[in-house]
């Protein structure tokens, strides 16, 4: 087997792009806790605090809502976990593994799906994080709360604008300051969730709304749960994909494992019930947005300034660190663009995924949060099960990462550089959901601009059989 730590011979001619060669066994350095501290700052974020209030609005209880997010993120972690040893073992990057099951030029089609779902994440996230500043300008230049709040929304577009250039600057210039502050922004937004959730609880007023178990109008079975726990699932299927990208620098797969448990599993328990707390406690409901709650409820200026600071820099430290990353790979290694410009394409294209067109208000960023984030699990989920099934099955845990790297000769190129049979796999489970959805209209099937698909926990389904059909097919045909 060729390790990360040597140097990969490639034929004459050939120019890997230099983001894309393996990371060298001596600059592995994420411990346990390091990488469970990363992913949990990735973890924080707006978002994750508009997963308690989804449970609420759907009439589950804390209970539920908390049960769901074991279920839901423990399924993604999984499939991370698996996806996670290539990166540790060879110190390979995503579209790299994608090589193995997917083929050259195969991976550029499954590269392109995994930065559109990005791409989306990334433009919710800067969203959200850009009416939190409007809401941080407009209150400190003395506009009344609610004044504010009706504000923030109609002026986010001009904050979206600061928002993606600060994200531009602090990448391309490498500010690596601002950078490390955006890393504890999240954590510190948990904490400060916890404080707030815990003084309201003081207050009277407040306190006779303190969330009560056991009083669910939806079973776990109901298409509110199952829509609920789609979102939850779906919140990871994206990094599910390409945590290769971040395990390359762990030194042991075990610590990758106990970063996913904690900083994934744990932590979005956490947050969700911190947020389902806060949407029944200030009685918000679909306007429980995170910097709507800071804003009307927090004690105090200091207090309202330093939850909507946070509120700010969470998503922005996600969105460098998880959501634009496969968009900036993607503009370098398909379109072979230099990377400063790969990081201003990015920025333009979250400018136009961001829901400025489509959200206008609390209710409406939170509905198009839950359409999203319910029903993209079929884009990704067929991904999974040939990569997972390609490693552990055909190549039996150990790649040969000289392979990986052999342009045109050998190595993964398979059909001119497409795996046929991956590829079959992927089509057939898109047909098989498209005909699991049309049994159970009710719990998956969705309409896209008119178009049904399947949608819902279709991405657990879509991940175990791609994985059947891969190794079925791949050890009928031989081609792995």
């Amino acid at each position: 087997m060729t390790e990360a730590s040597e140097v990969v011979v490639k034929p004459i001619g050939y120019n890997e792009n230099p983001s894309l060669l393996p990371t060298p066994a001596k600059e592995k350095t994420y411990s346990a806790l390091t990488f469970t501290f990363m992913m949990f700052s990735m973890n924080t974020n707006i978002p994750m605090f508009i997963l308690g209030p989804i449970a609420a609005i759907s009439g589950l209880d804390i209970w539920q809502a908390i049960i769901g997010a074991a279920i839901g993120n423990l399924a993604a972690v999984i499939v991370m976990g698996l996806n996670s040893l290539p990166g540790v073992k060879h110190g390979i990057t995503f579209p790299v593994h994608l090589r193995g099951a997917f083929g050259f030029k195969g991976v550029h089609v499954m590269n392109l799906l995994r930065a559109a779902a990005g791409l989306v994440w990334f433009g919710i996230e800067a969203y959200g994080g850009s009416n939190a500043l409007a809401l941080i300008v407009l209150y400190a230049i003395g506009m009344s709360v609610a004044d504010a709040t009706i504000a923030s929304f109609t002026w986010v577009i001009v904050f979206l604008l600061f928002y993606l250039g600060s994200f531009v600057i602090v990448l391309r210039l490498g500010l690596k300051g601002i950078g490390k502050m955006a890393d504890y922004a999240g954590p510190i937004m948990l904490i400060y969730f916890i404080w707030l959730a815990w003084w309201m609880t003081t207050v009277p007023t407040f306190a006779a709304n303190i969330p009560k178990l056991y009083v669910s109008t939806a079973g776990y079975l109901s298409f509110g749960f199952l829509t609920y726990l789609a979102v939850q699932t779906n919140w990871w299927a994206t990094v599910a994909l390409n945590i290769s990208d971040l395990s390359r620098g762990a030194k042991k797969w075990s610590a990758v494992w106990i970063g996913l448990i904690v900083g994934v599993v744990l932590a979005q328990m956490g947050g969700t019930a911190i947020g389902y707390t806060l949407a029944t406690l200030s009685g918000l409901g679909f306007n429980a947005l995170p910097q709507i709650v800071i804003v009307t409820y927090a004690p105090g200026a200091l207090a309202i300034l330093l939850g909507l600071l946070f509120a700010f820099l969470a998503p922005w430290s996600t969105d460098i660190t998880a959501n634009s990353p496969p968009v900036i790979d993607l503009l370098m290694n398909t379109l072979k663009l230099h990377w400063k410009n790969a990081v201003l394409g990015s920025a333009i294209l979250a400018f136009v995924a961001a829901p400025w067109w489509a959200a206008s208000s609390a209710p409406q960023y939170i509905n198009y949060f839950t359409n999203w984030a319910s029903n993209y699990g079929i884009l990704l989920g067929p991904i999974a099960g040939p990569m997972i099934a390609h490693y552990f099955i055909f190549s039996k845990r150990n790649y040969d990462v000289q392979k990986l790297y052999t342009y045109g000769q050998g190595g993964f190129w398979y059909h001119s550089g497409w795996n046929y049979s991956a590829y079959l796999s992927v089509i057939l489970t898109w047909v098989l959901s498209y005909g699991l959805a049309y049994i159970y209209p009710d719990q998956l099937l969705v309409s896209f601009f008119g178009i049904p698909f399947p949608g819902g926990v279709i991405w657990y389904f879509a991940v175990v059989v791609s994985f059947l059909l891969y190794w079925a097919i791949g050890k009928a045909t031989k081609e792995y």
